[in-house]
């Protein structure tokens, strides 16, 4: 019985770590070739999916890089005005093909047209919706007395533009709408001060 375990054994045992040792040798391999900066995304993107601990200081500081990489330094200069002034500014947007010309204007006059809109007409008939709804676009609009200047020790960045009196031209197609969110990385161009034509 005992030669037989002991057979048994041998048989298995030089079977089972062979998969871990390829594996361990091709993922030694992948990190020897890949660049450095690779390998350290790969583990910020680990980091950021197990959710397990608060992001360290570097983190942040690589994420804001790669976040403010995609951003238009100018453009985020108007959204900013916007934001903390409170201007209102016509212009005009090139988004994938897209001509989207209005008045920029900040979160604030953004939600509290949405807030009034749900207000009027869901507040009678069903409260718990227009309940959900304001604290949705309350939580939207950013602090009165929000910093220049973020966690990471660097400048914060604006990811939604906000308008209103929006005409929208595709193909030769205009679509009118009062009020317009977008992600300020994926506007192409953008040109202050212009108008629709008639």
């Amino acid at each position: 019985m005992g030669n037989e375990s002991g057979q048994e054994a041998n048989k298995k045992g030089p079977q089972q770590p062979q998969p871990s040792v390829a594996h361990n040798n091709n993922a030694g391999a992948a990190a020897s070739s890949s660049p450095a900066s690779a390998a350290e995304e790969r583990e910020l993107n680990e980091a950021l999916e197990s959710g397990f601990r608060p992001l360290t200081r570097m983190e942040r500081r690589q994420l804001w890089l790669r976040e403010y990489g995609e951003q238009d330094v100018a453009l985020q200069m108007w959204i900013q005005l916007v934001e903390q002034h409170d201007l209102e500014i016509e212009m005009m947007l090139q988004m994938h093909g897209l001509l989207i010309f209005g008045v920029m204007v900040s979160t604030a006059h953004y939600a509290q047209f949405y807030i009034d809109l749900n207000e009027e007409t869901h507040r009678e008939h069903d409260p718990d919706t227009a309940d959900a709804l304001r604290r949705y676009y309350t939580a939207l609009v950013p602090p009165s007395d929000q910093p220049e200047y973020g966690p990471e020790g660097l400048p914060i960045v604006y990811h939604y533009i906000h308008m209103r009196d929006v005409t929208i031209l595709s193909g030769g197609h205009k679509f009118k709408v009062p009020y317009w969110r977008g992600k300020a990385s994926r506007v192409d161009a953008f040109v202050v001060g212009a108008t629709v034509g008639d």
